[in-house]
């Protein structure tokens, strides 16, 4: 019995299979002539969606759409397949309502398997592919929803099946899968479910459309997704993934997500135009997000009129700069047209920018501080750590001209301190310099092979650049930045006592201006400082060599430079009340090195300066010594002791508030007062 106002529809199934025609080794003359066969296989129900009737699917269908805009307001149920083609030229297919038909029982192919995590929730994984549901053809819009109140949760959807049950699914995975040579154009007011989408066109969210919207699964799609406002990438339970996507446009608050137990890898660049971006990061438990592309500004798809063919950037520099436009399409940027912003939330997982096989760093950016008001006007991008572990992962050198803070930005900006741990992972040539400084409270892990340099060693400029569509560019230099860096210790104002660096590679200080604290550092690695500025360390383990190369190098505490061998080629000296220097391997001085010890006492190590070396000690250079107090003539302090053997000698020793003799024999070096 037929109900009213529907068709029932009972030609076989047809339509096209899943995947890229280059995949399947089809030719593209084949391709189109599989695809002709099909439609003229399938039942024609035109007349039935131009009519509003509401469609019961048994078999393949197609719409031939006429051209401009059709707003269906029924509903397509049953099992078949749909295909929607251009009658002539171009046309839109717009839904305002839930279609809930599904492949045939023959076709369904996929498999949900739940995985639980305990302490970290659950994850849902698909095995196997459905072919497309439908298809829709180069020409062809198909919209999913008005933004109005007349949407009724418009969306083709399954999340149940033959060999999957609703319980299972929870809403979670839609098993009607598409195949998109055309656009995909989302304006729901309500939330959007989608499944794997195959094909080479376009998927674009329209401006001002706030209901939401979520891709699931893997998604063999080369073509442009552009993202206008809010933007689910996964959840918290379902990976999804664009392998081969050719960009990623965001304009909008992009949600990235890989439940426990997932690697999801995001491997093309993603483009922003205009203020007001931002990516968001949610790795849930044992998992990790990887960007491997660049997340850019664009000069040729400006804000809301998505490049949908090739966006892009022309000229590399103005990802470095405030980008001001004036005159031409891309006015509607404004005046931050490179802002970028980064929010890693919730999770204890790992987002790891870059995938270890180029140096083409994820956030090129101008100097932008962790201070959410810094004074040179808005931020030019910024980083919000507020759980899990940012990873970067090179095989070349990169800069980070951002602080990493907690409230810098964006959604978040109350200033508040950064909570996470940053490792540096241990790929060959992975060479990271931090040119802000950071403001997050965790561990810093550097791993072998890897560097991590703090400080450029020279200038930074702010540059503001305006793009001027008659007369080109110019720039103005807005500030200088000094370029320097630092981490947050137990010693920091923000600091917090379990802030640590694990340093398995090498540590290289290179700041030129700031002086700055170390300490709790561990592991194998060695530590070099070869900038300018003053650097203190203290209450450190790591094994490494220690090279001092540039400025004052203040020893905190008496096992400050580790237990490794040191080489003092600059000025070592021993922090103000501390007066034992503990070093675990060798100690040379060359010729250019300086080191001051202070005098207060008679006690070596308790109120006058002392190096104690377990291997052998090689002198050289300067020796300053800074006595307090008054001293009896014949007086003997014995300054260093090395148990594996004492040679060289110092070419120049200055004593402040007492004149000394200086002597030394196998393993001791001390002075006399005269």
């Amino acid at each position: 019995m037929l109900l009213a106002g529907c068709a029932i529809l009972t030609t076989a199934c047809g339509g096209g299979g899943g995947g890229h025609d280059e995949a399947s080794g089809a030719a593209p003359a084949a391709t189109e002539a599989a695809g002709l066969a099909a439609t003229a296989a399938a039942r024609d129900i035109t007349a039935d969606i131009l009519a509003n009737r509401d469609i019961t699917l048994a078999g393949a269908a197609v719409i031939k759409l006429p051209a401009g805009t059709t707003t269906y307001t029924g509903v397509i149920s049953g099992q078949g397949t749909l295909r929607l083609t251009p009658a002539a030229g171009t046309g839109t297919l717009v839904i305002t309502r839930t279609s809930t038909f599904t492949l045939p029982v023959a076709q369904q192919v996929q498999v949900v398997k739940k995985t639980v995590y305990p302490g970290a929730g659950y994850a849902l994984t698909v095995a196997g592919i459905n072919p497309p549901v439908l298809t829709i053809d180069p020409g062809v819009t198909f919209q999913i929803g008005t933004n109005t109140a007349a949407d009724n949760s418009p969306n083709i959807i399954a999340t149940s099946d033959s060999r999957n049950e609703a319980g299972l699914i929870n809403g979670e995975i839609n098993l009607n899968n598409i195949r998109n040579d055309g656009t995909i154009a989302l304006s729901s007011a309500q939330f959007v479910l989608l499944g794997q989408i195959s094909g080479s066109g376009s998927i674009v969210q329209l401006p001002g459309v706030w209901g939401g919207n979520s891709p699931r699964g893997v998604s063999d799609f080369t073509g442009v997704l552009s993202l206008t406002t809010g933007h689910d990438f996964g959840s918290n339970h379902v990976a999804a993934s664009f392998p081969n996507a050719k960009a990623i446009l965001n304009e909008g608050s992009w949600l990235v997500w890989s439940p426990p137990g997932s690697v999801v890898t995001v491997p093309q660049n993603i483009y922003e135009a205009a203020y007001g971006n931002d990516i968001n990061f949610h790795a849930i438990g044992p998992s990790t997000i990887v960007m491997a592309g660049v997340y850019s500004h664009t000069d040729n798809s400006p804000h809301n009129q998505p490049n949908l063919v090739n966006p892009g950037l022309s000229d590399p520099s103005l990802n470095h700069a405030k980008v001001i436009y004036r005159g031409g399409a891309n006015d509607v940027n404004g005046n931050d047209g490179s802002y970028r912003g980064i929010n890693i939330e919730r999770g204890a997982g790992t987002v790891q920018w870059g995938d270890g096989t180029h140096a083409n760093f994820f956030l090129p950016s101008a100097p932008s501080p962790a201070d959410p008001n810094p004074p040179l006007g808005k931020k030019n991008a910024y980083i919000n750590l507020r759980s899990g572990n940012l990873a970067f992962n090179y095989n070349g050198p990169v800069t980070l001209h951002v602080g990493i803070t907690g409230g810098g930005g964006g959604p978040h900006r109350e200033g508040s301190v950064g909570t996470g741990n940053v490792t540096i992972m241990a790929t060959p040539g992975n060479d990271v310099t931090f040119a802000q400084p950071q403001n997050y409270n965790g561990t810093t892990t550097i791993g072998a092979n890897a560097i991590l340099r703090l400080g450029t060693g020279t200038p930074v400029p702010l540059n503001y650049i305006t793009v001027n569509a008659t007369r080109g560019k110019s720039t103005v230099l807005q500030a200088t930045y000094s370029g320097d860096a630092s981490l947050l210790t137990a010693e920091s104002p923000n600091g917090a006592a379990s802030n640590a660096i694990v340093n398995d590679g090498q540590l290289i200080v290179q700041n030129t201006a700031t002086a700055i604290t170390l300490s709790n550092i561990s592991g194998s690695g060695s530590l070099a400082h070869t900038g300018a500025a003053a650097l203190t360390l203290q209450n450190n383990s790591y094994k490494g060599a220690t090279r001092l190369e540039g400025g004052t190098t203040w020893a905190g505490s008496a096992n400050a430079l580790g237990t490794g061998d040191v080489v003092n080629n600059a000025a070592l000296a021993l922090a103000s009340g501390q007066h034992e220097l503990a070093l675990g391997g060798s100690f040379r001085q060359g010729a250019n090195g300086q080191l001051t010890l202070s005098v207060a006492g008679t006690s070596p190590g308790v109120n006058h300066g002392h190096l104690s070396v377990a291997g052998p000690a090689v002198l050289g250079g300067t020796l300053v010594l800074n006595f307090s107090g008054s001293y009896a003539r014949g007086q003997k302090f014995v300054l260093i002791q090395a148990a594996g053997g004492l040679s060289g000698a110092f070419s120049s020793i200055t004593s402040n508030g007492a004149t000394v003799a200086a002597g030394q024999d196998a393993t001791s070096f001390f002075v006399t007062v005269q």
